[in-house]
């Protein structure tokens, strides 16, 4: 992929000013549920750090993804602890993030243990911390909170999953390489989409 067409990309997923915070407080049961998820899968800026965290832990281990649950899920926990108290940081932090854990995934034959279970702590935190920054500690629906807890879960699953699936089938030298060239391409997206934040501000961009 040439750069121009990189960089095409990024502007198309790039973060724009309509608040993924802005919760219908008053939607049904359902409808809360798939808000929380929603913040999830279409926003850049939460959905593609996941996906590099699936491959990193799939990269690390067949089982990547069972053994750092318990830490992602503590770490999801701790992020709705924190939220009240993040600001319009947390989004390039959770962006920059990311890139780290792509780059790795993208430079490191084999990743190492205390990195994956750092890194699945870390993602866990900063993904439910950016997901309900603005709002009051539990002042939204339980519903909007298991939805964002769902959606998380399930992005860094299908990314692990995905990439286990691919190694099982696939047991050669060259299908790791391609998902380590994926997680360099996810880096290269987050590179992208974090520097146009940077530019514009937090404010300018945003969920």
């Amino acid at each position: 992929m040439k750069p121009r067409y990189l960089s095409a990309l990024a502007l198309a997923v790039a973060p724009t000013s309509a608040a993924a915070h802005s919760f219908e407080s008053g939607a049904d049961l359902y409808a809360q549920f798939v808000e929380g998820a929603g913040v999830v899968v279409t926003y850049p800026a939460v959905f593609l750090p996941l996906l590099a965290l699936g491959l990193f832990l799939s990269l690390w281990h067949a089982e990547g993804m069972v053994r750092a649950w318990p830490v992602f899920l503590l770490g999801q926990l701790a992020g709705i602890a924190v939220a009240p108290l993040v600001g319009e940081w947390i989004l390039p932090l959770m962006m920059g993030t990311g890139l780290i854990v792509g780059a790795l995934a993208a430079l490191l034959p084999h990743p190492g243990r205390i990195a994956a279970l750092f890194f699945a702590g870390l993602l866990g935190i900063l993904a439910l911390a950016l997901g309900l920054e603005g709002h009051a500690l539990f002042e939204l629906p339980v519903l909007i909170h298991l939805g964002l807890i769902f959606g998380t879960n399930a992005t860094v699953a299908l990314a692990a999953g995905i990439a286990r699936l691919a190694m099982d089938r696939v047991p050669a030298d060259w299908m790791r390489i391609t998902l380590r060239v994926a997680a360099s391409w996810i880096a290269a997206m987050l590179m992208l989409i974090l520097a146009f934040t940077v530019r514009t501000g937090p404010g300018g961009g945003g969920l």
